[in-house]
């Protein structure tokens, strides 16, 4: 049985996978141009991670990078993948 999780922080799981990758100071770029460019404040849904994750792919290196990690995270928990652009 699947259901949605409200309470999951999809902020944070952003947060922490461009940190891990990128390091603080960078990751905090990467978060803050893919929120700038996605016109999010936060990420509060999967779908709206889905959509973050694939301005970072649009950004390319490292940060493209997580963002296909967090594409692939965002699809395993619920998000449409019709949502991309």
């Amino acid at each position: 049985m699947m259901s949605a999780s409200p309470s999951k922080d999809w902020h944070g799981v952003a947060v922490a996978k461009l940190t891990s990758v990128l390091g603080p100071v960078r990751g905090s770029a990467a978060l803050e141009e893919a929120l700038r460019a996605t016109g999010l404040r936060s990420i509060t849904s999967a779908d709206e991670l889905h959509r973050f994750a694939q301005a970072l792919i649009t950004a390319g290196g490292f940060a493209g990078a997580v963002g296909g990690l967090l594409s692939v995270h965002a699809v395993m928990h619920g998000a449409s993948r019709s949502e991309s652009r």
